[in-house]
């Protein structure tokens, strides 16, 4: 009896237990839960409610300022600019034809020369000997000729032996003239009327047959080579007028013909075009100089231009800005021939199209724009 009172008390005590720890977990979760609920409200309340976007606080687009100025079609005659290169009218090479050392000097850098007069002389000591026995062979070779002749008519001499005394005699002269070329070899000779370039030689040097001792140009006249671009080259036909200006004569033009038109492009599909002038005494122009050759055809014709300016890219891919409905539009032509400061368009643009000339660099393609000059087509 008494044991089962303990086992009674015990079962009432952790049931009690149980029971009350139980109320202090719903206690707890309620607090939790309501304390959730305060944040949330709060934060709800603490909110503000956005404003709305108005037009008043969207940006306004940016403008940029060009320059336009419209395409023009204008009458024009085919031509074409090209810088090109002064070369003189002759320029050679002065080359040595014997072995020998150089004995005596006859011409400086800067010297005008006459045709044929002496540059450079090389020992001539052996050759003069051999010219000197090649004579004296010479002569009795003609003395015993001259008998067979006279011994051959009178039917003195057999027809083999006269033949045989001919054939030494043309021997004897071939070896004079051969021996009379090589003494007069041992002096360099001018050989045009010209201007020492440079000289490469000095007294004591020794020289050899095909060795290079001076060069020499002749600059009464010069040739300009200029290269022409395959599209306009078919107008440039011989004996065609060009002008000629350079930066060394600024204001002066000059007056020169085509001498010659390459059959035959270089790499760059350009043609090599030769015009010839005579050099003036007052204003020379020297070998190396740069030149604008201008050429202008016969025929004319109507073309859309526009100006060089208004270009963006290259000439070989060239790209302008056309105003059209305030709005910058990059464009893609197909450009012609240069006239002056002015360019032909063969595919892209239509006459009175507003291109832009200045303030194209800060564009891109559909870019609002405001147009503050306008250029009237020249």
């Amino acid at each position: 009896m008494s044991a089962f009172r303990k086992l009674t008390s015990k079962f009432t005590a952790s049931t009690t237990s149980t029971v009350f720890n139980m109320k202090n977990r719903n206690r707890i979760i309620a607090i939790v839960s309501l304390l959730a609920a305060v944040a949330v409200a709060a934060l709800f309340l603490g909110k503000k409610p956005e404003k709305p976007v108005t037009k008043s606080t969207k940006e306004s687009p940016i403008t940029i300022a060009v320059s336009v100025e419209p395409a023009s079609v204008a009458t024009v005659r085919e031509s074409v600019s090209v810088v090109g290169v002064v070369q003189a009218w002759r320029d050679v090479d002065v080359h040595s034809e014997v072995a020998g050392i150089v004995r005596s000097l006859s011409c400086e850098v800067g010297q005008q020369k006459a045709a044929h007069q002496p540059l450079i002389k090389v020992d001539d000591e052996v050759a003069l000997s051999t010219l000197r026995k090649s004579k004296l062979n010479h002569e009795l070779a003609r003395r015993d000729f001259e008998r067979f002749t006279t011994l051959q008519k009178e039917g003195a001499v057999a027809i083999s032996s006269f033949e045989a005394m001919k054939l030494k005699f043309e021997d004897a002269e071939a070896d004079m003239i051969a021996a009379r070329r090589h003494f007069e070899d041992t002096t360099i000779k001018a050989p045009f009327s010209g201007l020492v370039t440079s000289r490469l030689v000095e007294a004591g040097d020794l020289v050899q047959p095909g060795m290079k001792v001076a060069n020499m140009v002749d600059l009464t006249k010069v040739k300009i080579i200029s290269s022409i671009p395959e599209k306009q080259v078919a107008f440039i036909t011989g004996g065609m007028p060009v002008a000629v200006t350079t930066d060394v004569w600024p204001g002066r033009v000059f007056q020169s013909r085509v001498l010659s038109v390459s059959a035959k492009s270089s790499r760059d599909h350009t043609y090599k075009v030769e015009s010839v002038m005579d050099n003036p005494k007052e204003t020379p122009l020297r070998a190396g100089m740069f030149a604008r050759t201008d050429f202008t055809g016969k025929a004319s014709h109507e073309a859309l231009l526009i100006p060089r300016q208004a270009l963006t890219g290259s000439i070989v891919t060239p790209e302008v800005f056309v105003i059209r409905g305030g709005k910058a539009q990059l464009i893609r032509l197909v450009a012609g021939a240069e006239y002056g400061s002015r360019i032909e368009v063969l595919q892209g643009l239509a006459a009175g199209d507003q291109v832009v000339i200045s303030g194209q660099s800060d564009l891109d393609d559909g870019v609002q724009v405001t147009v503050t000059k306008r250029e009237a087509g020249r």
